[in-house]
């Protein structure tokens, strides 16, 4: 793919020379090479004093101390790392546990509303009474069929009846 930018060297038909400064190959588009400064002296310069050795054993115990401080330090981070690491393991679990539990409540709740709608269903009075004509072969009540009882002359007629058979028993 060309765009129009590279025609332009060409296009002067009759300049040999432009072409041929197009073809250069003395002069270079690339950045020169870095060379980075080595001047730098670096040098080492000994200890003159020499330490005693009560100052060699008070470096070693600081240098111990702070060993032991990070060596301390080093083990609360691991173990705070592993305890969040245990919570957020523990969290998941019960997250994943309620999640479970919620799925089983919506099911059964729906499963209460589907018994209930059918129970519904079933107790209404019309099928109550399709039930009772259709398959127990009843009737509706008709006025000539209505008995009125009249409950203190039952009571009555009752104790009498208690009485007759508690002196026929003899007790």
């Amino acid at each position: 793919m060309t765009n129009t930018g590279d025609f332009r060297r060409y296009s002067y038909a009759g300049d040999t020379s432009y072409a041929v400064e197009a073809f250069n190959l003395t002069r270079s588009s690339a950045a020169p090479a870095y060379k980075p400064d080595t001047k730098r002296d670096f040098k080492v310069r000994g200890n003159s004093k020499r330490k005693s050795r009560s100052q060699l054993l008070q470096e070693q115990k600081i240098g111990l101390r702070k060993a032991a401080v990070i060596g301390v330090t080093s083990l609360l981070t691991i173990a705070m790392f592993f305890s969040v690491l245990s919570t957020n393991a523990k969290k998941n679990e019960l997250t994943h546990e309620i999640s479970n539990l919620e799925t089983q409540l919506a099911v059964a709740e729906s499963e209460n509303t589907r018994i209930n709608s059918e129970l519904d269903a079933l107790v209404s009075m019309s099928m109550i009474d399709k039930y009772a004509v259709e398959e127990l072969g009843m009737s509706k009540v008709q006025s000539n069929q209505i008995v009125y009882v009249n409950v203190s002359e039952y009571k009555q007629q009752r104790q009498i009846a208690m009485e007759k058979l508690m002196a026929e028993t003899g007790k």
